[in-house]
């Protein structure tokens, strides 16, 4: 049987390939995707007829800019004090002497709502805008479905048909409201990749039943536990041996271990 087991996040999803004989077992894949990776905005400024391709640190109309093209163009950077979040919230004083700092012209008097509306469209007409990189917990759900779907197929190839059951792990609670719409839109995705495939929904702690101790832990102590976990399955298991590094050296051991256990539990356990 080739099982996968998903550890369910969106910054860290892990997930682990497992072909299974029995009790005995080997990784075939095993990593973490970041599912609020946005496409990268490159600058696209042409040099000799080949675009700049830096990352873009700023944008106008619809174009990239790096920090050296940056300079370069007529738009300025925009200061602190010439952004319009900044200048919504600023008194009728400050505003006149942003004005004349920049050299902005207006009559006086002057309302302070039409200060900042002349304000605000300086900025708009001069000033490029910052490239921002959006917080994962504000990432819309489509950007999110389109690199589940990107990554997953970047990784999995066409390899599919040959995958016999997902087990995803079940997210409940009101707080999870957005993870287990996320873990729905995987579901959906291998249920579209191969419709006679099998999947089920896991209890979490399903993944603690493969720690050896049943005395209540912390999180981070659970976490540790896992990760320590793996390690002596490696050192146990000399056919592991080309994946003991790849874990040893990975920055998200306790989401790979969480992945590897959750797969384990799912062996040993279920008929």
């Amino acid at each position: 049987m080739r099982l996968l087991s998903i550890d369910v996040g969106i910054k860290n999803l892990a997930y682990c390939l497992l072909t299974t004989s029995g009790t005995e077992f080997t990784i075939d894949k095993w990593g973490v995707l970041d599912l609020s990776e946005e496409i990268s905005c490159l600058c696209s400024i042409m040099e000799k007829g080949v675009p700049c391709g830096k990352p873009a640190k700023f944008k106008k109309d619809s174009h990239y800019f790096c920090l050296k093209h940056s300079k370069k163009q007529v738009y300025q950077v925009p200061a602190n004090d010439l952004k319009p979040a900044f200048i919504n919230k600023q008194k009728i004083q400050n505003l006149c002497e942003i004005a004349d700092k920049y050299k902005i012209a207006y009559e006086k008097p002057i309302k302070k709502t039409d200060l900042t509306n002349i304000i605000n469209t300086y900025i708009l007409e001069t000033c490029f805008e910052p490239v921002v990189k959006i917080n994962a917990s504000k990432l819309d759900l489509v950007t999110i479905g389109h690199n589940l779907q990107i990554k997953f197929d970047e990784v999995l190839e066409n390899q599919f048909h040959t995958i016999d059951m997902v087990i995803i792990e079940n997210q409940i609670g009101p707080i999870a409201i957005r993870m287990k719409t996320i873990q729905g839109m995987i579901a959906q995705y291998f249920i579209m990749r191969n419709y006679q495939i099998n999947i089920d929904f896991v209890n979490a702690s399903n993944k603690l039943k493969a720690l050896p101790t049943t005395e209540k832990t912390s999180y981070k102590d659970r976490k540790k536990l896992g990760i320590q976990t793996c390690a002596d399955i490696f050192s146990s298991n000399t056919k592991l041996e080309s994946w003991k590094s790849y874990f040893e050296n990975h920055k998200k051991k306790d989401d790979l271990a969480d992945a590897l256990l959750q797969g384990l539990w799912f062996i040993s356990t279920v008929k």
